[in-house]
């Protein structure tokens, strides 16, 4: 990390001395501000607030992925609850479990289609050598074993792209669900 970027960080969080994590301040009223307010389930299987989750990811976004973080709840008039505390944790938990199977599917289902279409530009091109030999009739029989020539590099540059272009958002944000899950969870006064 440059210096200006490292200055930057600095300037915006706090670092945790002990552990050298970056500190997230988060300040709530109440416990319950942390969970959706619409979710009616049970407070473990709940949401969290959608605009807690989108600061969240705000800061994660400015926080250079190798930095682990530390969440710091600033409970406003808090009176030291476990039970709350667990609730949170609990819920914290699965959000971000189930957030992180959401990308891991979503990249299974890009990497499944990008074999796919590998498996059809090899069969397009073993095709192109079985046709190219053979002298068919006229132009029209050049045009087909040409067209599937192209089609056959078609389908391998979407495979090159689904692989290396489509799957890297997914993995950086695999990455950065991961740090959450990884992240300390401290709860104060404030």
């Amino acid at each position: 990390m440059g210096r200006t970027r490292k200055a930057q960080l600095l300037q915006m969080y706090r670092i945790n001395e002990k552990t050298h994590r970056v500190v997230i301040d988060i300040a709530l009223d109440r416990y319950l501000d942390y969970f959706h307010e619409w979710d009616n389930a049970s407070f473990k299987k709940r949401d969290l607030n959608p605009e807690l989750a989108a600061f969240l990811d705000l800061c994660s976004e400015e926080i250079p992925l190798r930095r682990k973080l530390e969440l710091n709840f600033c409970i406003k008039d808090r009176a030291d609850d476990p039970m709350e505390e667990q609730m949170v944790l609990a819920s914290y938990r699965n959000y971000y479990q189930s957030q992180l199977q959401m990308v891991r599917r979503s990249l299974n289902r890009t990497l499944r289609s990008a074999f796919v279409m590998f498996l059809t530009a090899i069969s397009l091109i073993a095709l192109y050598t079985l046709l190219k030999d053979g002298k068919g009739p006229g132009l029209l029989s050049g045009i087909l074993v040409e067209g599937v020539l192209i089609g056959a590099w078609v389908f391998m540059w979407e495979t090159f792209h689904m692989v290396f272009f489509n799957s890297l958002e997914p993995l950086l944000r695999m990455k950065e669900l991961k740090r959450f899950l990884d992240a300390d969870l401290v709860f104060r006064a404030e």
